[in-house]
């Protein structure tokens, strides 16, 4: 069952981790631009822009349907974090890492039931 305080926090371990990417890799056609700089936040913005409203309606009113709209704004920012893991600055075992992070957290999504509210 998916552990809803591990969901609250993804964003910003995702935020963190990104980060931690800036200024990797040379700029390759294969990387996203976020790798090269902060432009990540600016790639993100419309998913950004809908996980927060998404968290704030669930937060304000905790209802089914605000239940599954966090989810799918969440696995949009999932997916759309899935090409940072191109980036020539994420090697070996952190790659690996990345990658098993958004794994999980895309299978947690997936099995998160929101018919308990």
């Amino acid at each position: 069952m998916l552990n809803f305080k591990k969901i609250f926090y993804f964003p910003a371990l995702i935020l963190f981790s990104l980060i931690s990417l800036s200024g990797c890799g040379d700029g390759d056609n294969d990387e996203p631009s976020g790798c090269n700089s902060l432009n990540w936040s600016a790639e993100l913005t419309e998913e950004l822009t809908d996980l927060s409203t998404a968290i704030s309606n669930f937060g304000q009113n905790p209802t089914e349907a605000n239940c599954n709209s966090y989810r799918q704004a969440l696995l949009a920012y999932v997916n759309a974090l899935r090409p940072y893991g191109n980036c020539q600055g994420l090697t070996g075992q952190s790659r690996t890492e990345w990658q098993n992070l958004i794994d999980e957290y895309e299978e947690d999504l997936n099995e998160m039931d929101c018919s308990d509210f």
